[in-house]
């Protein structure tokens, strides 16, 4: 039983080890975006939900600028698809591997 317990403690760190840089471009990113619709104007819970609710990270930073100006419900989708299809083109990359 202890051995088990110590090899799940190894792979944890193993597993710590491995995601931190990830997990700590997160954070920096979520700084910058929270910063950013800050200075916008948005409360702290506006930010918050479109995280929640946004799948593009960059897309996320194109919402909130479109949110300070007149709607247009047309654009959001386009760009949306536009930013959102690069993944597309990563994915061509990774059709060999």
């Amino acid at each position: 039983m202890e051995e088990q317990v110590s090899s799940r403690r190894h792979e944890w760190r193993i597993a710590l080890a491995a995601s931190a840089p990830v997990m700590l471009g997160y954070i920096v990113l979520g700084l910058g975006y929270g910063l950013y619709t800050h200075n916008l104007g948005f409360s702290w819970w506006v930010p918050t939900l479109m995280a929640l609710t946004i799948y593009g990270g960059s897309v996320e930073f194109v919402i909130a600028n479109m949110l300070t100006q007149a709607f247009n419900p047309l654009t959001v989708p386009v760009i949306t698809l536009v930013v959102g299809f690069r993944q597309f083109f990563y994915s061509i990359a990774m059709l060999g591997k």
